[in-house]
């Protein structure tokens, strides 16, 4: 008998078993998180277990780079099948998968890329579905696939297939928080129907917890529709209903919003450095006074980035309206959340959401060991939030070398660092879209980037930090000397003009 689970802790058995015959599906919002699943699976495997890992979409040694020669299945075979689009990758593994050796009553786990995986592929992965599923049948085996950035239209094609698939999951991230969520899944112990749990980090894996337990409808209360607001909140406009009460003292609003109980409390924004104490004035609003009081943040001077609207959105806000919104848009913002009961998970204290989302005080030029350390520690904290970070890897013109690049660059926000390992210049940017990339590239050097380079890459940390050229101490004599902000507007969204300051190593090691 074939007893293999998906490994992750706080799964109940009917969902995480994968029975022989059985093909189970698997897809991830990020890359990142595709891996460390992978490494899971594999490491949760006992010693008695027969495995083997196909990786379509990297080295399977890398992919397992870390994983302790203690954890996993007794025998496991390694296998690299090369990237290609996705109708001849899925013809390669229905020709050469059960061709391999020793598949009999073992784990496969497949692991691929799903960025182009639309309907043009229906027929094909249809077909392959049907073929696997025979196929394992026959040889008492079963068959993850673990794929990364699915396009929309993949989900609607698996779950039209059911009938030949045994379990399909799906991993994303909505309200701030990692989900899992499983739309069906068949294992020894039964049939079970969809389940969304919270999937949050556990040391280099994952765990699942259950969601908040919604509570039965929504109290009546008598200040429902009362609105309590800061008076910037206006911006000199008239007082929209009479159940307005407006306050020029942030701790009178703050004293009278404790006492609601389904009201409407709207604070002000001015600055990014009004954000850590309006972070714990709505922790201190939710966990007093629970789910149904409506919490909204209105920006009235342009101080927001991505990472500061998620720290606001995970400390209890039910709403940040941006200051581009105009008066009555935001208005009808405010409607749209009455009724609405805040759903995310709350920290136990908002220094620790604020220590996630906001960016280590490093900028600038560092040495490649410490600059690795730095996006790492990065990468690791706002890892299964809302918040997107860059690294590239920048191609320069060949008439210029790496140093000329940084020499070129100002970087001005907390969390953009850059380095030159192994010849190569790398560029980090935290809190940073990949639709804001070009506006990003547009601040971060003083002439048009396109004079400077002939392009650049996206790369993942995972995939080139651990490298031997980041092992390097080296400081580039390029580093950050003080800039004057550019006479164009920056980019508000994350792109602020700061003054860089030198940084290295020693700064990193005192952040606890």
């Amino acid at each position: 008998m074939l007893a293999v689970t998906l490994g992750l802790p706080g799964l109940p058995e009917r969902q995480a078993g994968l029975r022989a015959g059985g093909l189970y599906w698997l897809t991830c919002e990020s890359q990142e998180t595709a891996d460390r699943l992978c490494r899971q699976v594999i490491a949760g495997l006992s010693g008695s277990t027969r495995a083997l890992l196909v990786n379509a979409a990297g080295s399977v040694r890398e992919l397992l780079a870390g994983l302790p020669e203690e954890q996993g299945p007794g025998r496991l075979g390694l296998f690299d099948l090369r990237p290609r689009p996705p109708v001849p990758l899925i013809q390669a593994l229905l020709k050469d998968v059960p061709r391999v050796g020793e598949g009999d009553r073992a784990l496969w786990l497949i692991r691929v890329s799903l960025k182009d995986w639309d309907e043009l592929v229906a027929e094909s992965l249809a077909d392959w579905c049907r073929r696997a599923q025979a196929w394992l049948a026959s040889v008492g085996s079963a068959l993850l696939v673990i794929g990364d950035q699915p396009p929309p239209a993949l989900l609607d094609i698996l779950l039209r297939h059911n009938d030949c698939i045994s379990g399909l999951g799906q991993v994303y991230i909505g309200q701030g928080e990692r989900h899992l969520l499983q739309h069906f899944w068949r294992g020894d112990a039964g049939i079970s129907g969809p389940h969304d749990y919270l999937m949050p980090r556990e040391g280099e894996g994952f765990r699942v917890l259950p969601r908040p337990e919604a509570e039965e409808g929504t109290p009546t209360a008598d200040d429902q529709r009362q609105v309590l607001a800061q008076a910037e909140v206006l911006g000199g406009e008239a007082l929209p209903t009479p159940l307005w009460q407006l306050f020029t003292d942030v701790a009178e609003l703050l004293d009278q919003a404790l006492a609601a109980q389904a009201a409407t409390v709207v604070f002000a924004l001015g600055s990014s450095d009004d954000i850590p104490a309006l972070a714990s004035h709505l922790h201190q609003l939710r966990k007093h006074c629970g789910r149904s009081l409506k919490l909204a943040v209105r920006e009235v001077l342009p101080c927001l980035r991505q990472n500061d609207e998620q720290l606001l959105l995970a400390n209890g806000a039910n709403l940040v309206v941006t200051a581009a919104a105009p008066f009555l848009r935001f208005l009808a913002l405010l409607r749209s959340i009455q009724g609405q009961r805040w759903q995310r998970v709350l920290a136990p204290e908002p220094s620790a959401v604020l220590m996630r989302l906001r960016p280590l005080p490093l900028r600038g030029s560092l040495s490649p060991r410490a600059f690795a350390a730095a996006v790492k520690k990065m990468t690791d904290n706002t890892a299964g939030t809302e918040v997107r970070n860059q690294l590239l890897r920048l191609q320069p013109l060949p008439a210029l070398d790496g140093e000329q690049v940084l020499q070129q660059m100002q970087l001005s926000r907390d969390g953009d660092l850059a380095c030159v390992a192994g010849g190569r210049v790398y560029l980090f940017l935290f809190a940073c879209s990949s639709s804001a990339l070009d506006a990003a590239l547009r601040n971060v050097f003083r002439l048009p980037w396109q004079e400077l380079l002939e392009g650049y890459e996206t790369v993942t940390p995972y995939s080139v930090l651990p490298g031997a050229e980041f092992q390097s101490d080296s400081i580039p004599t390029a580093s950050a000397t003080p800039v004057e902000p550019q006479a164009a507007a920056p980019d508000h969204e994350a792109f602020q003009a700061l003054r860089p300051k030198r940084i290295g190593l020693s700064t990193l090691e005192e952040r606890p």
